[in-house]
Protein backbone atom coordinates (compact mmCIF):
# COMPACT_ATOMS: atom_id res chain seq x y z
CA UNK A 1 0.00 0.00 0.00
CA UNK A 2 1.19 3.53 -0.68
CA UNK A 3 2.51 6.05 1.85
CA UNK A 4 -0.02 6.62 4.62
CA UNK A 5 0.58 10.36 4.40
CA UNK A 6 -1.51 10.52 1.22
CA UNK A 7 -3.91 13.44 1.31
CA UNK A 8 -7.59 12.87 0.62
CA UNK A 9 -8.91 15.84 -1.29
CA UNK A 10 -12.65 16.10 -1.98
CA UNK A 11 -13.47 18.44 -4.83
CA UNK A 12 -16.73 20.34 -5.07
CA UNK A 13 -17.95 19.56 -8.59
CA UNK A 14 -20.24 21.72 -10.66
CA UNK A 15 -23.52 19.84 -10.81
CA UNK A 16 -26.11 20.55 -13.44
CA UNK A 17 -26.40 21.07 -17.14
CA UNK A 18 -23.70 23.50 -18.27
CA UNK A 19 -23.90 23.28 -22.03
CA UNK A 20 -23.48 27.01 -22.37
CA UNK A 21 -19.83 26.98 -21.36
CA UNK A 22 -19.03 23.47 -22.58
CA UNK A 23 -18.62 21.97 -19.10
CA UNK A 24 -20.03 18.56 -18.40
CA UNK A 25 -22.60 17.45 -15.85
CA UNK A 26 -21.33 15.56 -12.81
CA UNK A 27 -23.38 12.55 -11.82
CA UNK A 28 -22.81 12.04 -8.10
CA UNK A 29 -23.44 8.43 -7.22
CA UNK A 30 -22.19 5.44 -5.30
CA UNK A 31 -21.08 4.32 -8.78
CA UNK A 32 -18.03 6.21 -10.07
CA UNK A 33 -14.61 5.89 -11.69
CA UNK A 34 -11.13 5.91 -10.18
CA UNK A 35 -8.34 6.93 -12.55
CA UNK A 36 -4.86 6.08 -11.30
CA UNK A 37 -2.26 8.16 -13.16
CA UNK A 38 1.33 7.02 -13.58
CA UNK A 39 4.30 7.53 -15.88
CA UNK A 40 4.57 3.73 -16.02
CA UNK A 41 1.07 2.20 -15.90
CA UNK A 42 -2.19 4.15 -15.66
CA UNK A 43 -5.27 2.24 -14.60
CA UNK A 44 -9.01 2.85 -14.65
CA UNK A 45 -11.32 1.30 -12.07
CA UNK A 46 -15.09 1.10 -11.97
CA UNK A 47 -16.18 1.63 -8.37
CA UNK A 48 -19.32 0.77 -6.43
CA UNK A 49 -18.97 2.33 -2.98
CA UNK A 50 -15.65 0.89 -1.71
CA UNK A 51 -15.59 -2.03 -4.17
CA UNK A 52 -13.32 -1.49 -7.18
CA UNK A 53 -13.18 -3.42 -10.44
CA UNK A 54 -9.95 -3.17 -12.43
CA UNK A 55 -10.83 -2.46 -16.07
CA UNK A 56 -8.60 -4.59 -18.27
CA UNK A 57 -8.95 -4.52 -22.05
CA UNK A 58 -7.41 -2.77 -25.05
CA UNK A 59 -7.83 0.69 -23.48
CA UNK A 60 -6.63 0.06 -19.92
CA UNK A 61 -4.26 -0.45 -18.28
CA UNK A 62 -2.25 2.03 -20.33
CA UNK A 63 1.40 0.99 -20.16
CA UNK A 64 4.03 3.51 -21.26
CA UNK A 65 7.29 2.54 -22.94
CA UNK A 66 9.32 4.15 -20.15
CA UNK A 67 11.30 1.72 -17.99
CA UNK A 68 11.63 2.30 -14.22
CA UNK A 69 15.36 3.22 -14.23
CA UNK A 70 14.80 6.09 -16.68
CA UNK A 71 14.49 9.67 -15.37
CA UNK A 72 11.01 11.16 -15.03
CA UNK A 73 9.34 12.51 -18.12
CA UNK A 74 9.81 16.14 -19.03
CA UNK A 75 6.72 18.34 -19.31
CA UNK A 76 6.27 17.74 -23.04
CA UNK A 77 6.55 13.98 -22.68
CA UNK A 78 4.21 13.94 -19.68
CA UNK A 79 1.65 16.05 -21.51
CA UNK A 80 1.70 13.59 -24.43
CA UNK A 81 1.20 10.66 -22.07
CA UNK A 82 -1.65 12.33 -20.16
CA UNK A 83 -3.34 13.17 -23.46
CA UNK A 84 -3.32 9.45 -24.26
CA UNK A 85 -4.81 8.68 -20.85
CA UNK A 86 -7.49 11.31 -21.42
CA UNK A 87 -8.33 9.86 -24.82
CA UNK A 88 -8.68 6.38 -23.34
CA UNK A 89 -10.78 7.65 -20.43
CA UNK A 90 -13.08 9.41 -22.91
CA UNK A 91 -13.98 6.02 -24.38
CA UNK A 92 -15.53 4.94 -21.06
CA UNK A 93 -17.00 8.27 -20.06
CA UNK A 94 -18.80 8.40 -23.40
CA UNK A 95 -20.43 5.06 -22.62
CA UNK A 96 -21.29 5.84 -19.01
CA UNK A 97 -20.77 9.39 -17.68
CA UNK A 98 -19.79 9.16 -14.02
CA UNK A 99 -17.74 11.25 -11.63
CA UNK A 100 -14.07 10.33 -11.33
CA UNK A 101 -11.58 10.33 -8.47
CA UNK A 102 -7.96 10.90 -9.51
CA UNK A 103 -5.03 9.10 -7.90
CA UNK A 104 -1.40 9.86 -8.61
CA UNK A 105 1.40 12.30 -7.92
CA UNK A 106 0.52 15.97 -7.73
CA UNK A 107 2.47 16.58 -10.95
CA UNK A 108 0.58 13.91 -12.87
CA UNK A 109 -2.79 15.05 -11.55
CA UNK A 110 -2.03 18.69 -12.32
CA UNK A 111 -0.99 17.88 -15.88
CA UNK A 112 -4.02 15.69 -16.50
CA UNK A 113 -6.43 18.24 -15.04
CA UNK A 114 -4.94 21.02 -17.17
CA UNK A 115 -5.56 19.27 -20.47
CA UNK A 116 -8.53 16.95 -20.02
CA UNK A 117 -11.96 17.78 -21.38
CA UNK A 118 -13.38 16.16 -18.24
CA UNK A 119 -12.01 18.42 -15.50
CA UNK A 120 -15.54 19.29 -14.35
CA UNK A 121 -16.33 15.64 -13.53
CA UNK A 122 -13.34 15.20 -11.20
CA UNK A 123 -14.95 14.79 -7.78
CA UNK A 124 -11.86 14.08 -5.69
CA UNK A 125 -8.15 13.43 -5.59
CA UNK A 126 -5.71 11.36 -3.56
CA UNK A 127 -1.98 12.03 -3.78
CA UNK A 128 0.53 9.28 -4.48
CA UNK A 129 0.87 6.41 -6.90
CA UNK A 130 -0.73 3.07 -6.06
CA UNK A 131 1.03 0.38 -8.11
CA UNK A 132 1.04 -2.10 -5.22
CA UNK A 133 -2.16 -1.02 -3.48
CA UNK A 134 -4.79 -3.75 -3.37
CA UNK A 135 -8.26 -3.07 -4.72
CA UNK A 136 -9.74 -3.27 -1.22
CA UNK A 137 -7.19 -0.83 0.20
CA UNK A 138 -7.63 1.61 -2.67
CA UNK A 139 -11.40 1.36 -2.22
CA UNK A 140 -11.01 2.31 1.44
CA UNK A 141 -9.08 5.41 0.32
CA UNK A 142 -11.39 6.71 -2.40
CA UNK A 143 -14.85 5.86 -1.01
CA UNK A 144 -14.56 8.35 1.91
CA UNK A 145 -13.74 11.03 -0.66
CA UNK A 146 -16.95 10.35 -2.58
CA UNK A 147 -18.98 10.21 0.63
CA UNK A 148 -17.51 13.57 1.61
CA UNK A 149 -18.66 15.11 -1.65
CA UNK A 150 -22.16 13.77 -1.13
CA UNK A 151 -22.34 14.98 2.46
CA UNK A 152 -22.65 18.65 1.59
CA UNK A 153 -25.10 19.48 4.36
CA UNK A 154 -22.35 19.79 6.97
CA UNK A 155 -22.59 19.44 10.75
CA UNK A 156 -26.08 20.96 11.07
CA UNK A 157 -27.64 17.64 10.18
CA UNK A 158 -28.16 16.34 13.74
CA UNK A 159 -30.14 19.44 14.71
CA UNK A 160 -32.06 19.29 11.44
CA UNK A 161 -32.94 15.65 12.09
CA UNK A 162 -34.23 16.46 15.57
CA UNK A 163 -36.28 19.38 14.26
CA UNK A 164 -37.73 17.30 11.41
CA UNK A 165 -38.71 14.57 13.85
CA UNK A 166 -40.54 17.03 16.13
CA UNK A 167 -42.33 18.52 13.12
CA UNK A 168 -43.21 15.07 11.73
CA UNK A 169 -41.40 16.17 8.59
CA UNK A 170 -39.53 12.94 8.09
CA UNK A 171 -39.86 9.53 6.46
CA UNK A 172 -37.96 6.55 7.80
CA UNK A 173 -37.53 2.88 7.16
CA UNK A 174 -36.80 1.69 3.63
CA UNK A 175 -40.49 1.46 2.60
CA UNK A 176 -41.36 4.96 3.83
CA UNK A 177 -38.24 6.46 2.28
CA UNK A 178 -38.82 4.81 -1.10
CA UNK A 179 -42.38 6.10 -1.18
CA UNK A 180 -41.30 9.67 -0.34
CA UNK A 181 -38.45 9.67 -2.84
CA UNK A 182 -40.78 8.51 -5.60
CA UNK A 183 -43.07 11.44 -4.68
CA UNK A 184 -40.12 13.86 -5.01
CA UNK A 185 -40.50 15.28 -1.51
CA UNK A 186 -37.08 14.39 -0.09
CA UNK A 187 -34.44 17.00 0.71
CA UNK A 188 -31.77 15.19 2.77
CA UNK A 189 -31.22 11.45 3.07
CA UNK A 190 -29.38 9.99 6.06
CA UNK A 191 -28.30 6.37 5.80
CA UNK A 192 -26.07 4.10 7.83
CA UNK A 193 -22.87 3.38 5.93
CA UNK A 194 -23.27 -0.39 5.88
CA UNK A 195 -27.02 -0.52 5.25
CA UNK A 196 -28.02 -2.65 2.28
CA UNK A 197 -31.42 -3.95 1.21
CA UNK A 198 -31.70 -6.55 -1.56
CA UNK A 199 -34.57 -5.80 -3.94
CA UNK A 200 -37.70 -7.96 -3.78
CA UNK A 201 -38.02 -10.33 -6.70
CA UNK A 202 -41.19 -8.58 -7.86
CA UNK A 203 -39.65 -5.10 -7.79
CA UNK A 204 -39.55 -3.08 -11.00
CA UNK A 205 -37.75 -0.03 -9.54
CA UNK A 206 -34.31 -1.55 -9.21
CA UNK A 207 -33.51 -2.93 -12.65
CA UNK A 208 -30.12 -4.65 -12.35
CA UNK A 209 -29.15 -3.09 -8.98
CA UNK A 210 -28.57 -5.42 -6.04
CA UNK A 211 -29.17 -2.80 -3.33
CA UNK A 212 -32.37 -0.76 -2.99
CA UNK A 213 -30.48 1.77 -0.84
CA UNK A 214 -28.18 2.71 -3.72
CA UNK A 215 -31.20 3.26 -5.97
CA UNK A 216 -32.68 5.60 -3.36
CA UNK A 217 -29.36 7.46 -3.02
CA UNK A 218 -29.12 8.02 -6.77
CA UNK A 219 -32.72 9.28 -6.94
CA UNK A 220 -32.17 11.77 -4.09
CA UNK A 221 -28.98 13.09 -5.72
CA UNK A 222 -30.63 13.31 -9.15
CA UNK A 223 -33.40 15.44 -7.62
CA UNK A 224 -30.87 17.85 -6.11
CA UNK A 225 -31.00 16.51 -2.56
CA UNK A 226 -28.19 15.73 -0.12
CA UNK A 227 -26.99 12.32 1.06
CA UNK A 228 -25.30 11.90 4.43
CA UNK A 229 -23.63 8.64 5.44
CA UNK A 230 -23.56 8.03 9.20
CA UNK A 231 -22.04 5.38 11.46
CA UNK A 232 -23.73 2.01 11.68
CA UNK A 233 -26.14 1.90 14.61
CA UNK A 234 -26.67 5.65 14.83
CA UNK A 235 -30.08 5.56 13.10
CA UNK A 236 -31.52 2.62 14.99
CA UNK A 237 -34.77 4.35 15.90
CA UNK A 238 -35.23 5.30 12.25
CA UNK A 239 -34.71 1.73 10.98
CA UNK A 240 -31.24 2.69 9.63
CA UNK A 241 -32.45 5.19 7.01
CA UNK A 242 -34.29 8.53 7.22
CA UNK A 243 -35.36 11.18 4.74
CA UNK A 244 -35.90 14.79 5.80
CA UNK A 245 -38.74 16.07 3.64
CA UNK A 246 -38.93 19.28 1.68
CA UNK A 247 -40.97 21.94 3.45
Amino acid sequence: MNDTSDQFLPVLPEVGNTRGNGRREVKLSTHYYVLSLSEHTSRLYEAFRDTLIDIENTWFPLISSRSPPQPELNDTQLRTLMQRVDHHFAHYYGQEPLGVVLAGTKRNQSMFSSLTEYSSVIIGQTDGEHPATSLSDLGSIVWPIVKGVMASAGQKIERELEAATRAHNIAFGIDGVVQSVDADVGATLLVEDGYRVPPPESSSMVDDADNVVDVVIDKVLALGGNVIFVENGSLGKFERIALILRI
